[in-house]
């Protein structure tokens, strides 16, 4: 786990969790990596560019972007996907978790090379909404000059999932209890698939809830 580490990185063998608080900056990743890995990054009142690029053939990774949606705190994420090489696959998951009224964008641009081949992208973004009034900037680019590759985008603004509050809740948990507990499944994604430690899930998904008590207290 990287705390405001915004020196260039080269992924090889290992996945990563980078936290970001409180920062303006820029950071460039570089893909040399044979098996699948993934980057997650939790983002909290920053302001990051993010530029990811591949160096060789048949690299891939699972992108997780976590933003916390805070009154007085406004996060601005852009993040290039540079695809220049063949048999690349780079799947970007973008979550913001809207707690206030507060202004949040989030830009993402997939760029493919026109020489490369069976290589492919993907950009899902999420904006799950826990005010009342939100200000979201949602900016997906997909800059595709090649044949022979796949590249998609989607997007959904949603508020908690009544019928899976109300399951939770037909198994004994109480109305706070089983929204605890979706809020908790996001921060939950940053630490699948790496090798980070238990006790900052914990810290970070403690943090989170209280984010959700001072605002809906």
């Amino acid at each position: 786990m990287n705390k405001n580490i915004l020196t260039n990185y080269t992924f090889t063998d290992t996945s990563q969790l980078d936290i970001f608080t409180g920062i303006d900056g820029k950071k460039t990743i570089f893909l040399d990596n044979t098996s699948p890995l993934k980057y997650s990054i939790l983002a909290k009142n920053a302001n990051i560019d993010i530029d990811v690029n591949t160096t060789r053939d048949g690299s891939e990774l699972k992108i997780f972007i976590l933003t916390p949606v805070i009154k007085d705190h406004p996060s601005k994420i852009n993040i290039n996907l540079n695809l220049r090489h063949n048999r690349c696959k780079i799947d970007l998951h973008m979550v913001s978790l809207v707690f206030s009224d507060a202004e949040n964008q989030a830009c993402a641009t997939i760029y493919m090379q026109p020489s490369i081949q069976d290589s492919s992208s993907k950009l899902l973004e999420e904006t799950v909404v826990l005010s009342e009034k939100i200000k979201v900037r949602n900016l997906p680019i997909l800059d595709i000059q090649a044949n022979n590759i796949a590249a998609a985008h989607g997007a959904k603004i949603y508020r908690l999932d009544e019928q899976k509050l109300f399951y939770l809740q037909s198994k004994g948990l109480s109305a706070q209890q089983a929204r605890s507990l979706l809020i908790s499944s996001y921060p939950n994604m940053l630490f699948e698939d790496t090798m980070e430690k238990e006790e900052g899930k914990e810290q970070i998904i403690s943090e989170f809830l209280d984010f959700d008590a001072q605002y809906h207290a």
